[in-house]
């Protein structure tokens, strides 16, 4: 079970059974057992408020996008399916493409899905395996997100008003409040 602290809250995620992982900040990599040239990484990307949610912008313009997470020498790129939603994190919707393509001489297929984290982040998840062996990776990538959840942060609970007294005999000015540290 991994644990990420995040501005939203505490985020607990359980990565698909003996995958390695790695990753720091804002990037997490995961890497199948025996499996050569797969992995699944999720990345969070900034982006300047008020970009239009990602289920507003075109198939053809968010697909075009998407080919930042191809391979740089990627050949005979083709668009094999677009998938709205393949799985929510906190109630909120994704978009999957998923591509085929040859690049050093093997044959590829790769999944780039994205949704809105924040209303200033989005969370990209990149899976890529040889074509033979896409499927079964895929699934089982996608299959890890139904554990994630999040915990929201609540906020410190106030420390209860101090009982009333009598007036003193010299007004006072109203001055702050104290702030008192609450443990929990």
């Amino acid at each position: 079970m991994l644990l990420f602290s995040d501005p939203l809250g505490r985020i607990r995620y359980q990565p698909p059974g003996n995958w390695n992982v790695s990753g720091s900040g804002s990037t997490l990599a995961l890497y199948p057992p025996s499996v050569t040239g797969a992995f699944m990484k999720m990345f969070v990307l900034g982006h300047a408020a008020g970009i239009p949610e990602i289920t507003t912008f075109s198939s053809d313009d968010l697909a075009k996008w998407c080919h930042n997470y191809l391979a740089t020498d990627a050949q005979e790129v083709k668009l094999l399916d677009e998938n709205p939603s393949p799985f929510m994190l906190s109630g909120k919707p994704s978009r999957e493409f998923i591509f085929d393509y040859k690049s050093s001489g093997q044959h590829y297929q790769t999944s780039v899905a994205v949704m809105d984290w924040t209303d200033k982040e989005h969370l990209t998840v990149v899976i890529t395996a040889l074509a033979q062996d896409f499927k079964a990776i895929h699934d089982t990538g996608i299959s890890s997100l139904f554990s994630w959840s999040l915990r929201k942060t609540e906020p410190p609970k106030a420390s209860p008003a101090p009982a009333p007294t009598t007036a003193a005999a010299h007004p006072t000015v109203p001055g702050p409040t104290p702030i008192r540290a609450v443990t929990q």
